[in-house]
């Protein structure tokens, strides 16, 4: 059980809908998940990573949201990672929503959820979305702001793994 999340009582944690919680935060757990994605990036020379569901991975030991995740700033200011490209789902099935206030230490990008439902709605005609379509498109500025997330901090999609497919968009 070391890997694993506990709730008080014992059971397992699930924020992640799909399985039991990792215990990123414990020294180990962090270790080996850096040093997978260090070894993947050196070895097979991949040049950036998605994390599912990333938010998991910056909580407390009791599910809460740390300020400063050792695994997401270790990866950050790694300097075999410093040319791959970091991007995480910024939310888990736990409820912890971060588009837009994800730790990034200006290193992380971040799934643009709120481009994705934007979008979608604006596409299939609902009214009033134009201006919020025109502020997604031109960068989501109300949600990264440049001078502290750069320019660079919003992965923009409309369709994904877990969402509509495109053919969904418009039936």
């Amino acid at each position: 059980g070391y890997y694993y999340r506990y709730h008080e009582d014992g059971r397992l944690s699930d924020g992640s809908a799909c399985g039991n919680d990792i215990a990123a935060g414990r020294a180990m757990v962090d270790n080996y998940i850096a040093d997978s994605v260090m070894y993947w990036a050196k070895e097979y020379h991949i040049d950036g990573f998605r994390f599912d569901l990333a938010t998991i991975l910056g909580r407390n030991e009791d599910g809460s949201p740390m300020s400063k995740p050792p695994l997401l700033q270790s990866l950050a200011f790694d300097p075999i990672l410093g040319n791959v490209k970091l991007i995480a789902e910024a939310w888990d099935a736990g409820g912890l929503y971060q588009v837009g206030s994800f730790p990034a230490w200006n290193r992380w990008a971040e799934w643009n959820g709120k481009y994705r439902d934007d979008m979608r709605d604006f596409l299939k005609g609902n009214y009033g979305m134009s201006n919020v379509a025109g502020k997604r498109i031109t960068g989501s500025k109300d949600l990264y702001v440049p001078a502290r997330r750069g320019n660079n901090a919003s992965v923009n999609f409309i369709t994904c793994h877990d969402g509509f497919p495109l053919w969904d968009l418009y039936s």
